[in-house]
C-alpha cells in the first residue's frame, strides 16, 4: 500500500549530468535533499520540490539516455510576479509566459536542459 504521507519523486537521467544540477540548484534555486558520486556510473542529486522531489542521476558513461517524452511537472509558487521575474533574471527558457486559465491558475511552463516542461502555477490573486 502507498504510505499517504510518503515520498514522491520525479526521477530521470540527464544527458548532461552538471548541467542539468546548475538548472535546478542555481536556475531555480530549489534546495538539494542529498547527493551522492561513488563514480562516473552512480551519480544523483534530489532536489525538494514543493510536497515532492525531483531526483537527477548522471548518465551511465558509454550509455545514451532517452530523452524524457509525455511528461510534465506542476510546482506551486508563492508569487507568480517574483517567480517571472527571477526567470527572467536567471536566463531560464520560458516556453509560455504566465497565462491566466479559467480554473483559476495563472501559469507559466519553462524548460529545463533535458527538455522537461515545467509548468509553476500560482491562483490568481487580482
Amino acid at each position: 500500500m502507498v504510505l499517504p504521507k510518503g515520498q514522491f519523486r520525479f526521477l530521470f537521467t540527464a544527458k548532461n549530468y552538471a548541467d542539468s544540477v546548475a538548472f535546478y540548484r542555481d536556475g531555480l534555486g530549489l534546495a538539494i535533499d542529498h547527493d551522492w558520486d561513488f563514480g562516473p556510473a552512480d551519480r544523483g542529486t534530489v532536489f525538494i520540490a514543493g510536497a515532492g522531489m525531483i531526483e537527477v542521476l548522471a548518465p551511465v558513461p558509454g550509455k545514451k539516455p532517452e530523452k524524457p517524452a509525455g511528461g510534465s511537472l506542476l510546482i506551486e509558487v508563492e508569487n507568480m510576479l517574483d517567480f517571472h521575474q527571477m526567470c527572467l533574471d536567471r536566463g531560464l527558457k520560458i516556453v509560455q509566459e504566465p497565462t491566466d486559465y479559467p480554473w483559476g491558475h495563472r501559469i507559466i511552463r519553462l524548460q529545463d536542459p533535458d527538455g522537461i516542461i515545467l509548468s509553476f502555477f500560482a491562483p490568481i490573486q487580482d
